[in-house]
């Protein structure tokens, strides 16, 4: 049956990584790239990248991590949505992440994915590759603080990813793991056909409670 959702929020493609030190839980660093065709903010591109301090070797200029992004009404707007309510950012400090004016391009030959932010003498490219599964996702009511949205997106568990900054690649590694139906999860995915519905009304039966 047909069926014909309102209203957009947002739509485009959302992959993301983390990076662990290896052998250990420590995680390196964080990244989610967007390339967004609709939004209430316009299009554009953002990476959201954050660093351990303590752990990466970064150059001064990148420091924590920060906001790369061609369009900063969408970088902000996605982040205080979105983002800061992903698992993966959960008790990571966004806050001081610096936003940052760069053109920012991707790739994509049907296995390997490539994204290059360009900005003040530093490059930052992030590579994800070997794609594991595909498969739709749908999550109903995704909670995003006091909003939720209606997720459907399209994972890419890829079983290799890396971040390099000036062509230096972090010493991190992709963390895999097997799900209850058998197949591989991972901590570095591609998302493509991410479609935001919302923000939804709150739920009457949690209304109700």
């Amino acid at each position: 049956m047909l069926e014909i959702r309102r209203p957009v929020f947002v739509v485009g493609e959302n992959p993301g990584l983390t990076l662990y030190t290896p052998g250990t839980d420590d995680v390196v660093a964080v990244a989610s790239y967007w390339h967004c065709v609709a939004s209430p903010w316009g299009i554009g591109h953002v990476l959201v990248l954050w660093l351990d301090p303590a752990i990466t070797a970064a150059p001064a200029a990148v420091g924590q991590g920060g906001i790369w992004t061609d369009n900063f009404d969408l970088a902000r707007g996605l982040v205080e949505s979105l983002v800061q309510h992903f698992n993966e950012f959960q008790g990571i400090p966004l806050t001081p992440l610096a936003y940052r004016a760069a053109p920012c391009q991707h790739s994509f030959d049907g296995n390997r994915y490539r994204v290059v932010c360009q900005a003040a003498g530093i490059q930052i490219t992030l590579v994800w590759g070997k794609i594991l599964d595909r498969k739709q996702v749908v999550w109903p009511r995704f909670p995003a603080g006091s909003a939720a949205y209606d997720l459907t997106t399209t994972i890419c568990p890829c079983e290799e990813a890396q971040i390099a900054i000036d062509g230096v690649a972090l010493a991190g590694q992709v963390r895999l793991a097997q799900t209850a139906e058998g197949t591989t999860a991972s901590s570095a995915f591609l998302a493509f056909a991410e479609t935001w519905i919302g923000p939804l009304a709150p739920d009457q039966t949690e209304a109700n409670e």
